[in-house]
């Protein structure tokens, strides 16, 4: 069996290399950790202190922690659900094309409540709203949508949904149903920006109205409504369902988008057209590459949480790691290795991302192993190319 970074670096269990895990790892924060606390979750506060929903923009260069930022922002609000009560969805943009609408985001966000959250919310909510379709047109919901919803009640939770019942979950995700589904009232497709947003509504409004607490919908990598941009109908499809998001009369549920952008100019049209920057105002956030002190201090977080340092000291005690080349503070480099990769970050800040910056420790990792070291040195940054 080979050597692996885990054993010749005396990673922790659990710890295969040096790459943080997305959700595993969402409770940690190595980087950004000013911006986290002083802006992104002080604007949660503010946003719950006055009753309104949790709306805003994350964005910055690939790499850079934005995934992970919104991972952590569930993992606090569970931390402290009961001042910030909240049900976060989270769900990764899949693969778009020119001609892509909001039902895009619609079907992975109710295929990760699912069918059964559904008819269990549904029924719970009848029990307050004896009439469901009214109740929800009174919200603000669509009639058409309003009426799907109804459909839910047709099950009984714990016990397999009849045929409507799963027609109904497909027609909410925008799919046309099927034409047997006309004699029950489900005989047109969702694909309007208001109707498409109703869905979201809805939902949310079922869940306020039974949970007292708001959802959070949240949408990871939508980069890739760049590939909206060139088609002007779906562009001003985007834009017209996210202006009703972003609305301040949707005080319903919250919503979160993530997308990879360098700067504001970067920003597709379809988040961020004039009538949406006045709605999002000042709650979006560049995530920046690390500046050379910030990633001195994230490779330092990131040993302290993988590598047991008593492990390290003792293969120092042992000879195994050369005692005069070894220091906690410095691991796993030596002291001029470690100067010159933050030197390295310093001249190419392009790319001085934690996720870069990851994946090169786990490059160097494996080249001190493949030269039976147990240490980097500036022989290996060099045949890393840095």
């Amino acid at each position: 069996m080979p050597t692996t970074l885990q054993d010749w670096f005396c990673l922790k269990e659990g710890r295969d290399n040096f790459k943080p895990h997305v959700i595993r790892d969402q409770n940690l924060f190595f980087c950004h950790e000013h911006q986290l606390q002083d802006e992104i979750l002080r604007s949660i506060k503010r946003r719950y202190a006055a009753n309104e929903p949790v709306k805003m923009l994350l964005y910055g260069d690939w790499g850079v922690g934005k995934t992970h930022t919104a991972r952590h922002i569930c993992w606090w609000l569970e931390q402290n659900k009961n001042e910030y009560p909240g049900k976060p969805v989270v769900i990764e943009i899949g693969d778009m094309t020119a001609k892509s609408r909001f039902d895009t985001l619609v079907r992975p966000f109710l295929d990760e409540l699912g069918i059964d959250f559904l008819i269990d919310l549904a029924r719970k909510y009848l029990q307050l709203k004896p009439n469901v379709v009214q109740a929800l047109q009174q919200a603000g919901v669509p009639l058409y949508v309003a009426t799907v919803i109804s459909k839910f009640n047709m099950a009984t939770p714990g016990i397999t949904p009849p045929p409507v019942v799963d027609d109904a979950f497909s027609c909410l995700k925008g799919r046309k149903p099927p034409s047997s589904a006309a004699s029950v009232g489900l005989g047109q497709q969702i694909v309007e920006s208001n109707e498409l947003f109703g869905v979201l509504l809805a939902i949310g409004e079922m869940y306020r109205a039974v949970n007292k607490q708001r959802m959070i919908f949240i949408a990871d990598e939508a980069a890739k409504l760049n590939d909206v941009e060139d088609d002007e109908t779906t562009r001003a499809h985007w834009i017209a369902t996210n202006r009703l998001i972003f609305d301040d009369n949707n005080n319903t549920f919250g919503f979160v988008y993530t997308l990879s952008a360098a700067n504001d100019r970067a920003l597709p049209q379809a988040i961020w057209h004039p009538q949406l920057q006045n709605r999002i105002g000042q709650n979006k956030y560049l995530l920046e590459n690390l500046k050379p002190q910030d990633v001195g201090s994230f490779i330092r977080k990131l040993i302290d949480e993988f590598v047991d340092n008593g492990k390290v000291d003792q293969l120092a005690q042992t000879g195994q790691i050369p005692a005069s080349d070894y220091d906690w503070s410095n691991y796993p480099f030596t002291n001029q290795a470690k100067t010159l990769f933050i030197d390295y970050y310093q001249r190419d800040q392009e790319n001085a991302k934690p996720r870069d910056i990851s994946e090169k420790l786990n490059e160097l990792g494996f080249i001190a192993l493949s030269s039976n070291n147990r240490l980097i040195t500036p022989e290996h940054l060099s045949a890393a190319g840095m």
